[in-house]
């Protein structure tokens, strides 16, 4: 019998010799001084016996066998166990299901083909059980009864028992004994009972199988793999398994990947927590001390730098310096990439899903399969429905996510901006280069090429409260320089009259003050990164500009319109007639050890007027980069006022602001960002 083990011999074989083995060691036991020898030998016959059992059960789980293979190892069973053919069939259908889960149980990494493998199992079982029983083993079996185990030829043909010499020593038990099996035990209406009974536990035992080996699956193509393969063997050959409904047990199916489909997408979506725990903790690890990190694109690429292959890390060094993207940026938007492409996934998926065909592959299977079952098209359940429903609930968890990036940016933007005087601005430079590079690829995430793009959760207002801490400390400390300057200007003679041009004379180019306030504004912002600048961001900062610089140019109208008021009062006071702004810078010559010329002197209301027209002039020419096109704001009502105070008629206004936008179009490409 371990001959035959070891060569994968006939079980059949293995179990007769095992019974007139069996027979053998009774004749042997009945003495009462047996040998300790006899003892022995049975323990090798009960080991023997166990392997034998073993290998039938792995045999009977093994679907890639014949059906004779199969036949002969339920008889093998029945011989060496006495068992009836239902004991046969109640312990091949055991094999079968224990073979299914642990198919299931043991399917992570292959989730797909060992899934199917189980799913064609039980199929296979219900086929096998219906060729086989009753009455092919029934068959079998009676030939067992046609003669006595020691005259089978397989049997008197084993060289080890040789029998033909010891055929003399054998008792009459063992010589005369023929096999019994109660072969026609098993009627064909208790058979398929059995087997209705079987498949409803099996298909049962599968749909939980699958439903647990999912819970460990995360990968969105396995899953969908495995919904493919499972739906098309159990179409084709479903229906032909007994005892369980068909249309009931693909609802199942789909149910169930369904769902286990649907949690995938629901959890990738909220992964997109990593984004905000990723900015909370570079915000956290921030420098105390961070100044503006001014990125040139002339310092991007050292000059020994590889431009092979079209150069395409040299072009990637420049986008990303035009842009802003630091290598704080650049790890934040490689997590949300990382997470978008995770969940675009589906795309794929929902595809492959209306593209398969249903009902045309399995046209030829019409007179297999009930369609009425179904009640609807196969096609419409499984490439309409299930992928228009993955569609839906992806939509909505997309959604739910963006709302909820939206809020924990919320909370982080109010943090950062709560505190004005200690906020730093270089994080809200950070936040809003991440939001903004977020932002343009949330209108790439799509299932469909036609279908509207997700909205933005980063809307105006959360971006505001960003936009303005930037904004003010960008503008407040060319606003100071301003001041400073305009104070000086009041009390300096100029003589930029000169250029002045027209009829009456009016300035045509501004004063270098208004220029540099300008030119320092721009500088400041570039310091930022000129990527900062978008629409909505240069809107406040206009805003907040334009604010400031009104009340410095009212103040500084204010000081030239007392002019001459100050000296005339003191004239009065002395009796003196009150000395003129050029009388006085040339005594200050005097005093440096300059010998001063005569130069033509004018009075203060003329200076007053020359420093009236030059700052009319030069609002009107800031006013044309931090203004609102097409509104009135506070430097035009300024400018009426003024030109209401001074007598300017309304020709010359209009001169005015000619001057300063022909000057402002000859300038524009200088303050580009404010454009």
């Amino acid at each position: 019998m371990t001959r035959l083990l070891k060569s994968e011999g006939s079980y059949l074989l293995i179990a007769k010799v095992l019974v007139f083995s069996r027979l053998l060691h009774k004749a042997l036991s009945q003495p009462k001084s047996k040998a300790p020898i006899v003892n022995q030998l049975w323990e090798r016959l009960l080991s023997v016996r166990r392997k034998l059992l073993r290998r039938i059960d792995k045999r009977l789980a093994n679907s890639t066998g014949d059906i004779s293979t199969l036949v002969e190892s339920m008889c093998a069973y029945a011989l060496a166990t006495s068992s009836t053919p239902t004991d046969v069939l109640q312990h091949f259908h055991r094999i079968r299901l224990e073979k299914v889960v642990g198919l299931l149980q043991h399917g992570h990494d292959e989730l797909a083909e060992h899934g199917t493998a189980a799913l064609k199992l039980c199929i296979q079982t219900c086929q096998d059980t219906q060729s086989i029983f009753p009455r092919r083993l029934a068959d079998s079996l009676a030939k067992l009864k046609g003669r006595p185990l020691i005259q089978d030829a397989e049997v008197r043909a084993l060289y080890e028992l040789n029998l033909d010499i010891h055929d003399r020593w054998i008792g009459d038990e063992a010589r005369n004994y023929t096999p019994w099996p109660r072969h026609d035990e098993l009627q064909r209406v208790d058979a398929e009972r059995i087997l209705h009974q079987w498949s409803k536990q099996v298909i049962a035992a599968f749909l939980k199988g699958i439903k647990a080996a999912l819970e460990e699956e995360d990968r969105l193509k396995e899953v969908a793999s495995l919904r493919s393969e499972l739906i098309e063997v159990w179409i084709i050959s479903g229906s032909r398994m007994a005892g369980v409904k068909s249309a009931n047990v693909l609802d199942h199916l789909r149910d169930t990947m369904n769902s286990h489909l649907e949690t995938i997408v629901r959890s990738r979506t909220q992964n997109l927590r990593t984004v905000v725990t990723a900015v909370s903790s570079t915000l956290k690890s921030w420098p105390a001390e961070s100044k503006a990190s001014d990125m040139s694109l002339w310092n991007t690429v050292p000059y020994t730098a590889d431009l092979s292959y079209g150069a395409t890390a040299f072009k990637s060094k420049i986008l990303n310096t035009h842009q802003g993207r630091d290598e704080p940026v650049i790890n934040l938007v490689s997590t949300f990439d990382a997470w978008m492409e995770s969940v675009l996934q589906v795309k794929s998926i929902v595809k492959s899903m209306k593209e398969a065909r249903w009902d045309d592959t399995f046209a030829d299977d019409a007179d297999d399969i009930d369609d009425d079952d179904f009640g609807e098209s196969k096609q419409t359940l499984l490439g309409d429905d299930d992928p228009r429903l993955l569609e839906e609930v992806t939509q909505e968890a997309l959604g739910d996510a963006l709302q909820n990036l939206g809020k924990s940016f919320g909370k982080i933007v109010t943090e950062l901006t709560e505190d004005e005087e200690d906020g730093d601005v270089e994080q809200a430079c950070f936040i809003l280069r991440v939001m903004r590079e977020i932002s343009e690829r949330i209108s790439g995430i799509r299932l469909q090429d036609k279908a509207t793009p997700l909205a933005s959760p980063f809307t105006l207002d959360l971006l505001k409260p960003l936009h303005t801490a930037l904004a003010k400390r960008v503008v407040q400390p060319s606003t100071k320089t301003y001041e400073k300057s305009l104070a000086r200007a009041v009390k300096v003679r100029s003589t930029s009259h000169i250029l002045w041009e027209g009829h009456p004379p009016l300035p045509a180019q501004p004063s270098p003050n208004a220029f540099s306030y300008l030119q320092r504004l721009t500088k400041t912002m570039g310091t930022y990164g000129s990527d900062l600048w978008a629409p909505a961001s240069l809107e406040v900062l206009k805003a907040i500009a334009l604010e400031d610089v009104s009340k410095l140019l009212q103040v500084n109208l204010e000081n030239i319109n007392k002019i001459g008021t100050k000296a005339a009062k003191s004239a009065q006071d002395t009796g003196d007639e009150a000395p003129t702004e050029e009388s006085t810078d040339a005594e200050e010559t005097k005093t440096n050890g300059e010998k001063a010329k005569a130069s033509p002197t004018h009075s203060p209301a003329e200076v007053k007027d020359q420093k009236l027209k030059q700052a009319l002039f030069d609002a009107l020419y800031v006013q044309r980069f931090i203004g609102h096109a097409g509104t009135d704001d506070a430097i035009d009502g300024l400018l009426k006022t003024e030109a209401d105070k001074s007598g300017m008629d309304d020709a010359s206004v209009g001169r005015l602001r000619k001057n300063a936008a022909d000057y402002a179009k000859k300038t524009y490409l200088l303050f580009a960002l404010l454009a």
